[in-house]
């Protein structure tokens, strides 16, 4: 039997958003935009005693580099038409994005800085010839030039575009379409000054492999019926670890392979810290994208966490957050739960309230949640500043301290919002005149809260979703004790998940996508695949189209343009002057 605790309701008020600060880095000269060849683009840059360290994920977007495995924090291995080369590696502050060093690329780069406008123009270059072929099921396309040079490359449905910045050569053979290749049905060029577009026209949507070679520099491009993302391993900052890898499962004498997306964080380093972060940080009505909602919070790095009612853009899971409530859960259902010491507890969570008064004992439903049912709720100044009625004539009773001190009729949904006091809260009833009745100005109010199991209690930080998939290393999947309806425990869709692992303090942000042939994971998968990368604990998050990870100023699992807005979510601060 699971043991439960009991609280009086605390009418203190904490003001939101405490634990947000102002950016004031230390360097003399940094910007928010980049212009490469007279095209300008969103992305950040430092100058530092004379060193330019551009962002890591735009230097990937828009120059062309491929990041490799780097074991140390202070510098990162990528190749860029060359033998791998280690750069240094430095942050904005508070850390919300990494910098590479770009010396050894930019040698014959002219540079100029413009006030927050960071100016480069690269050599002229000239792209000698393409040859196509045939490769297995697919088509390979080699690009020669003359020297290294900045490339980007894009998708829209069958179309690959691919923009390189060079000059065509008048020599450039003009019969690219002759012959038909296994994908790729057409290539058109596109030329205009120090710019060359290839638009590779396939017939069916596929993801290019582009690599590069130096002596002489060269891209190569394999285009193939199925991707599957290259294994990586980052060191991004200390404590911090970014992992893509394929996860193979065996059924039915086939192998799946899922892609995987992972943040490791080891909440026993100093410089780390892990909160739950939500939309509007001045209210808990809201939805955004997780890349906005980053931004806000200034996170290095967060996935999407609890569920919430999309249409009302509220939650309905249990968020707890430096002690404080923000919300409460609704139902018994699997929670994480962590401390600033990086001890992290998940299992099944039971919270209530309920009120005491001269006429008796009512349980209440819910406690600042947009999961509404017939009963009395309760809204607290966490909630924001005022609560706007979610059903038709709702009866609202304002509490200052510990006593009744209003009556206010409700009327339709979304008019006359209610402030609620800073030293209390508002009870909501819904259809219940029996308990109205019994509720009068001037009642003195006795506030219980009661939480199963008891452990939840020990921590100042929970996020409620669901279901428990992994307990002490024992898959423990039960969607029907966690009241999640059918098919939710059967069908496949994109998965977000919190897990421990055997090293103490260290927790896994995951999400896993389809495999190449579009098979998404169910939940039982789901806890297999936690498993195979190590999880002893695990909870599966919200999924489907709110299945989203964050890192450094980019979405790591999903294209920007297919991010949904979600309500809340886990972010990972770092505070590299702390000790």
């Amino acid at each position: 039997m699971l043991n439960a605790r009991r609280f009086t309701f605390s009418v203190v008020a904490i003001a939101f958003g405490t634990q947000l600060t102002l950016s004031h880095p230390s360097y003399a000269e940094q910007g928010k935009t980049i212009q490469l060849n007279g095209q300008p683009s969103i992305g950040r840059w430092i100058k530092n005693n004379g060193t330019i360290y551009l962002q890591d994920d735009w230097m990937t977007g828009a120059l062309g580099i491929e990041l490799m495995d780097s074991d140390r924090p202070e510098q990162q291995k990528f190749r860029w038409f060359s033998v791998p080369i280690f750069a240094p590696v430095t942050y904005d502050q508070p850390v919300q994005r990494r910098f590479l060093d770009i010396k050894d690329i930019s040698q014959q780069w002219q540079t100029e800085v413009v006030g927050q406008i960071l100016r480069i123009s690269t050599p002229n270059v000239v792209l000698g010839s393409i040859r196509r072929s045939k490769k297995n099921l697919g088509d390979r396309i080699v690009i020669d030039l003359d020297r290294p040079t900045p490339w980007q490359v894009q998708r829209e449905k069958n179309v690959i575009s691919l923009t390189i910045a060079a000059d065509l050569a008048p020599t450039i053979s003009k019969t690219l379409n002759k012959t038909a290749g296994n994908l790729v049905k057409t290539i058109e060029l596109q030329t205009q000054s120090k710019q060359t577009i290839l638009k590779i026209e396939t017939i069916k949507p596929v993801t290019p492999v582009i690599q590069t070679l130096s002596d002489p520099s060269r891209l190569i491009i394999d285009i193939q019926p199925t991707y599957t993302p290259p294994d990586l391993k980052i060191v991004w900052a200390k404590g911090l670890i970014r992992q893509q890898q394929t996860v193979i499962l065996k059924e039915s004498n086939k192998s799946l392979k899922f892609s995987v997306n992972s943040l490791i964080v080891d909440l026993k380093e100093p410089s780390i810290t892990m909160k739950p972060i939500w939309s509007n940080p001045d209210s808990m009505v809201g939805t955004s994208s997780l890349r906005a909602i980053a931004e806000v919070w200034q996170v290095a790095g967060a996935i999407n966490a609890g569920f919430f009612n999309r249409n009302r853009k509220m939650p309905v899971g249990a968020i707890r957050e430096s002690k404080r409530w923000m919300t409460g859960g609704v139902l018994t259902r699997g929670a994480v739960a962590w401390n600033p010491e990086g001890n992290v507890f998940m299992d099944r969570l039971a919270f209530s309230e309920e009120i005491v008064t001269s006429r008796g004992t009512f349980a209440l439903t819910h406690l600042n949640s947009g999961f509404v049912q017939n009963g009395l709720a309760r809204y607290t100044p966490n909630w924001g500043t005022s609560y706007t009625p979610l059903t038709n004539n709702e009866v609202i009773f304002v509490i200052n301290g510990d006593r009744i001190t209003a009556q206010i009729q409700g009327k339709a949904v979304g008019e006359v919002p209610v402030n609620i006091p800073n030293n209390g809260y508002i009870l909501v009833a819904r259809k219940v005149p029996e308990i109205v009745t019994k509720l009068a100005i001037g009642e003195q109010i006795k506030g219980i809260t009661n939480i199963k199991p008891e452990t939840f209690t020990d921590f100042p930080n929970i996020v409620g979703a669901g279901p428990l998939l992994v307990k002490n290393g024992v898959t423990v999947l039960d969607a029907a004790i966690e009241r999640f309806l059918p098919p939710f425990d059967t069908r496949g869709a994109s998965r977000s998940a919190i897990a421990t692992t055997k090293e103490s303090g260290q927790v896994l942000l995951t999400t896993i996508q389809a495999t190449p042939e579009g098979i998404l994971p169910s939940l039982r998968q789901t806890a297999d695949i936690l498993k195979k990368i190590g999880a002893v604990n695990a909870l599966n998050l919200d999924g489907g189209s709110s299945t989203t990870l964050y890192l450094g100023g980019t979405v790591l699992n999903r294209s920007l343009g297919n991010v949904a807005p979600i309500h809340n979510a886990l972010g990972i601060f770092i505070n590299l002057e702390k000790k």
